[in-house]
């Protein structure tokens, strides 16, 4: 950094010019701050880019992955997670209470992709009203990176305290293929059934990736007692 020019260094050129017109480079290098291990930010920001195809995939990253690269060490690496997570958490709005949920697309759009970057499986459960909107949002369980443990009686539990007469489940798969596990195919039945038992519906099941969705609506596989 030192043979930059201080005008042309990224930090001022953002204070001169603003972010839009600076390079991703420029714009990962600020965000780290600095190198560590004798490496200047901007080749630690240029390596990054080239071990990650994609800001994307740099955003799914963990600490450790990005930690591995010359000149990121932890600090830089949670500066940069902090950074790219907030910039994830421009476009999202969810769902309010008291607000008509609509299509599976919705659910993605607007809950998704709050997790579909996760590292690990969470899943959640969107209670609703007999209109369909939203009366609550539950995080049931967190789990590994290929799987999570759900107990109906823990679904319920707070979508019943809700006094919901609906519920839309969702799941995010880290692989990045949303296609459903027959662990997944069984939760679905089990849910469903439970969900008759205790009089409340399961209108969809939806599992998020950063590239799309799978929703067991869609598919016509939400059936109590398949």
């Amino acid at each position: 950094m030192r043979d930059i020019p201080l005008s042309e260094r990224p930090r001022e050129r953002l204070l001169r010019e603003g972010p839009s017109d600076l390079q991703d480079v420029e714009l990962v290098a600020i965000l780290l701050g600095t190198g560590t291990r004798g490496t200047g930010v901007l080749a630690a920001a240029h390596a990054l880019l080239a071990q990650f195809a994609d800001l994307r995939r740099l955003a799914s990253a963990g600490v450790a992955e990005l930690c591995v690269v010359p000149g990121v060490g932890i600090a830089q690496a949670c500066r940069l997670k902090a950074g790219l997570a907030l910039a994830g958490r421009l476009g999202e709005r969810p769902f309010s209470r008291g607000e008509r949920l609509g299509c599976p697309r919705d659910v993605f759009e607007r809950v998704g992709r709050r997790i579909a970057s996760l590292e690990h499986e969470v899943f959640l459960a969107i209670a609703l009203d007999t209109k369909h909107r939203v009366v609550g949002q539950h995080r049931v369980a967190d789990g590994g990176v290929c799987s999570v443990e759900v107990l109906p009686r823990d679904v319920f539990t707070g979508v019943v305290r809700e006094a919901a007469a609906a519920v839309i489940f969702v799941h995010n798969h880290p692989s990045g293929d949303p296609s459903p596990s027959t662990a997944d195919e069984e939760l679905t039945r089990r849910l469903t059934a439970a969900g008759v038992l205790v009089g409340v519906q399961v209108l969809d099941h939806v599992i998020v990736t950063n590239d799309g969705y799978y929703a067991f609506s869609e598919a016509k596989e939400l059936r109590p007692g398949r």
